[in-house]
């Protein structure tokens, strides 16, 4: 099993300051447009969206080319998001939760059901896998930094 959690800063010196508002519209994006910011992802269907309950859950189907991957997301309101992806014959379920820190920052956890390495290729094929979803969050933040400051404007 993969798990693995790390904190990414939004705000810094390098960069203008994004408000909660804007991160979270960014991060409801991420569900809603997810093609945006998903390699190799073809399309998303939204295929229920439950307000009546809290959280607010979306169950989507993702295509990636001719494989599917079905998912449930549960929302709580600028607090958290969780992405929970079922099991299929050719890949394992896993989950994603991110938390909106009191200062902004979001912190990433991952648990994937990937059997534990057993050799030091398998090792090394984690650490390339821990560091694309390191990679893929960062680039996430650069995608949601880009739609605040263009709607901004």
């Amino acid at each position: 099993m993969i798990e693995l959690s790390h904190t990414l800063a939004i705000n810094s010196a390098n960069h203008p300051a994004l408000t909660l508002s804007q991160i979270w519209n960014g991060l409801i994006l991420r569900i809603t447009e997810q093609t945006r910011f998903t390699l190799g992802l073809d399309s998303v269907d939204i295929t229920d969206k439950n307000h009546d309950e809290s959280p607010t859950v979306y169950r989507r189907v993702l295509h990636f080319g001719a494989h599917q991957v079905r998912d449930s997301v549960f929302v709580v309101p600028q607090q958290s998001i969780e992405f929970v992806t079922e099991e299929t014959p050719t890949a394992p379920s896993g989950r994603l939760l991110i938390q909106v820190n009191d200062d902004l920052s979001l912190t990433f956890s991952y648990t994937t059901q990937f059997p534990d390495p057993t050799n030091p290729e398998e090792e090394q094929l984690l650490g390339i896998i821990k560091a694309a979803y390191q990679a893929a969050d960062a680039d996430m933040i650069r995608i949601i930094r880009e739609q605040a400051l263009s709607v901004r404007h």
